[in-house]
């Protein structure tokens, strides 16, 4: 399967960053007009979201939307030491796992795309700045004297509750404005 090529270890890069620069540039293959962000684009940027999808709102007004995009994998929890290539799970596994997404800066974005790398399928979930930060499985303060930011847990145990967020590939651009919409009140 195509996906077992990005859960081998290169000797070129973390098997993270390479899932998480595959993820970055499947993103843009599927909302094109989404623009990797910097100070080039927004003054203020402080390196706390990664893309800016400018849309326009019912009423015609032009709207900036940041998104910070956060990649995982699924892995069997109770094989920590095995490679990759022989924990990473199938989306049909009763395997427990654990998959935590960290440094959440939810001051920084408005929406939140999370992407989880399956052995064989990726799922994606939405959620708006207030659906993270006021979820009861969000940890504030992942590490101690550190403000603003924290992480989540998905796990077999809690992943069914994030299943209205989760959304198709084809509709990732459409939910990222739906996110945006509850959180600035535009619905």
């Amino acid at each position: 399967m195509f996906y077992d090529i990005i859960l081998e270890p290169t000797f070129l890069s973390s098997t993270d960053e390479l899932i998480r620069k595959f993820c970055m540039g499947l993103l843009k293959q599927i909302i094109p007009d989404i623009k990797i962000t910097g100070k080039n684009l927004d003054t203020k940027y402080l390196s706390g979201y990664d893309y800016l999808l400018d849309w326009s709102d019912e009423s015609g007004k032009e709207q900036s939307i940041s998104i910070e995009v956060k990649t995982s994998k699924m892995v069997d929890f109770e094989k920590p030491d095995e490679p990759l290539y022989i924990k990473a799970l199938t989306s049909d596994s009763k395997r427990p796992f654990d998959m935590n997404f960290q440094q959440i800066k939810p001051k920084c974005a408005d929406v939140f795309l999370w992407i989880a790398v399956w052995r064989d399928k990726i799922t994606y979930w939405a959620l708006s700045r207030s659906e993270v930060k006021n979820n009861k499985y969000f940890s504030k303060g992942q590490h101690r004297g550190n403000i603003g930011e924290g992480q989540l847990h998905l796990n077999r145990d809690n992943i069914s509750e994030f299943k209205k967020y989760e959304v198709v590939s084809t509709q990732i651009k459409d939910a990222i404005i739906q996110a945006y919409k509850k959180e600035t009140k535009l619905t």
